[in-house]
C-alpha cells in the first residue's frame, strides 16, 4: 500500500508561484500560524497542493530564512550532525535555525565534501582515508627507478678483492694430476708432470727438484747455451 496523496491534484495549478500567491500564503500563515498543510490551500484560497505550499513557505517565504553560504560554525555543526545522523537532512536542518534541508544538502555536496577530501577524511564514514594500492605501488617504484637511473650513468667497477688468488701449492697440485708437456703441440693448455717423490716436499724443494729440462725440451738447451755465452762474455 502506497502513501495516501495529500490532495486531489485535479484542477490544481503547477509551475512557478506568482507574487499574488506568495502574498496569500504569507498572510494566512502570519495570521493563523502553521497548521495542517493539507488544509492550507483551501483555507488560504490557493489552487495549489499542500506539499507545494509547505516547500514554498519553508524554502522561500518564511521571515527567519537565512540566505547565502553556511558559515564555518554552521559547517562544523553540519559535519558533526552528519556523522551521527547521516543523510537525514530535515533532522539536521532542525538544529540550524533559518536553514533549509535542501540548502544544507546542496552545500554539503558542493563544498563540505571537497573540504573533507582535502583533509584526508571520508565524507561517509568520517574516518581517515586509506591510500589506494596504485599510490603504494608508485611510492615503492620511485626509489627503484632512481636507483636504475643512477646505475645507468655510472661505470661498473670491479674490485681486486673479488678475483680469487691462486696459491703456488695449488698450481703444483693441479699440475701433478695432468700429463706431460709437449712443446710442439698447438693446444692452449700447458701440462706439467711431477714425480711422486716431490709431492710430499715443501714448495721450494718441489720447484728445485722439478725436471725443468724435460719440461722445456729443446728450448731448455737453447736457453742454457745463451746463458753460457752471456756468462763467458762477462768473464772476459
Amino acid at each position: 500500500m502506497g502513501r495516501k496523496p495529500c490532495c486531489d491534484k485535479v484542477g490544481l495549478k503547477k509551475g512557478p508561484w506568482t507574487i499574488e500567491e506568495d502574498k496569500k500564503l504569507i498572510n494566512f500563515i502570519l495570521n493563523n500560524g502553521q497548521c495542517c498543510w493539507r488544509a492550507v490551500p483551501k483555507l488560504a484560497g490557493l489552487l495549489r497542493c499542500g506539499k507545494s505550499c509547505r516547500l514554498r513557505w519553508i524554502n522561500y517565504l518564511r521571515p527567519d530564512l537565512k540566505r547565502g553560504l553556511l558559515s564555518e560554525t554552521e559547517e562544523k555543526l553540519v559535519i558533526q550532525l552528519h556523522s551521527q545522523l547521516g543523510n537525514r537532512w530535515s533532522k539536521i536542518a532542525s538544529y540550524l535555525p533559518g536553514r533549509t534541508d535542501n540548502e544544507i544538502k546542496n552545500h554539503w555536496n558542493t563544498h563540505i565534501k571537497k573540504k573533507l577530501k582535502k583533509m584526508g577524511i571520508d565524507a561517509v564514514t568520517h574516518k581517515p582515508l586509506l591510500p589506494s594500492m596504485n599510490e603504494d605501488q608508485q611510492l615503492n617504484e620511485q626509489p627503484q627507478k632512481q636507483k636504475m637511473d643512477e646505475n645507468d650513468g655510472s661505470e661498473i667497477e670491479f674490485g681486486i678483492d673479488e678475483v680469487p688468488l691462486i696459491q703456488p701449492h695449488e698450481i703444483l697440485n693441479s699440475l701433478s694430476s695432468s700429463s706431460s708437456y709437449s712443446p710442439s703441440s698447438s693446444s692452449s693448455t700447458t701440462c706439467l708432470s711431477l714425480n711422486n717423490k716431490t709431492l710430499g716436499q715443501p714448495i721450494d724443494d718441489q720447484l728445485l727438484s722439478f725436471d725443468w729440462e724435460n719440461f722445456w725440451g729443446d728450448d731448455y738447451n737453447f736457453s742454457l747455451d745463451l746463458l753460457i755465452d752471456e756468462n763467458s762474455l762477462f768473464e772476459k
